[in-house]
């Protein structure tokens, strides 16, 4: 486990967000940490934000390790998860998501699940599988969901992540008749923080 608590506010005004990272080997784990880092720094000082990041392959150490693993995933306000190859399909990390259904989440508002996938070698041949199962887990969680291919660049500059999802989350907003300024990172993680400061205040976002 690698956690990281940044962004903490002497006296935080709008409550915690918890992101819950799961990457499959070192290179997306560097993609991982990357895109939690931006989302807190999105966030600010404002919100007291903690992360935590786990290694795939520690989901099979032990039964209890598993199970803390997934209450940790099921109550984060947002899941990254980070794949480098998709030459193969990952059915365990796919199931996985999908277990997570069944827990009850103590979080008040709807999440975000963040899908990086690949990298420079282009090992892209199960990626359609992968993004349509990715689809799933966060349609089945009450996720917004978000991914991006992460070819050489993708972290340079966290603009891509603003233009995939901006139509994507201006629809979402419209239907539950939610009006927000998109800002700087991504409107699905904005979407997130104007929720959950109106439920601290007791309102209620439709």
């Amino acid at each position: 486990m690698q956690p990281v608590i940044s962004a903490k506010a002497a006296a935080p005004t709008k409550g915690r967000l918890h992101l819950f990272s799961l990457y499959t080997d070192f290179p997306a784990s560097v993609r991982a940490r990357w895109a939690a880092a931006t989302i807190i720094k999105r966030a600010g000082r404002q919100w007291q934000s903690s992360s935590e990041m786990w290694k795939l392959d520690s989901l099979a150490v032990s039964q209890p390790i598993k199970d803390m693993l997934s209450n940790d995933a099921a109550n984060a306000d947002v899941i990254v998860v980070a794949v480098s190859s998709l030459e193969q399909r990952a059915p365990e990390l796919v199931q996985w998501l999908h277990s997570l259904a069944a827990r009850e989440p103590r979080r008040s508002v709807p999440g975000v699940l963040i899908a990086l996938l690949g990298d420079e070698a282009d090992q892209s041949q199960e990626l359609d599988w992968t993004v349509k199962q990715l689809i799933r887990c966060a349609q089945q969680t009450d996720r917004s969901f978000i991914w991006h291919w992460m070819e050489k660049g993708a972290m340079d500059d966290p603009d891509w992540l603003t233009g995939s999802v901006e139509e994507l989350f201006m629809r979402h907003w419209v239907e539950k008749g939610v009006m927000h300024d998109s800002g700087w990172l991504t409107d699905s993680v904005e979407e997130l923080l104007a929720r959950k400061s109106a439920a601290n205040r007791g309102a209620v976002l439709r």
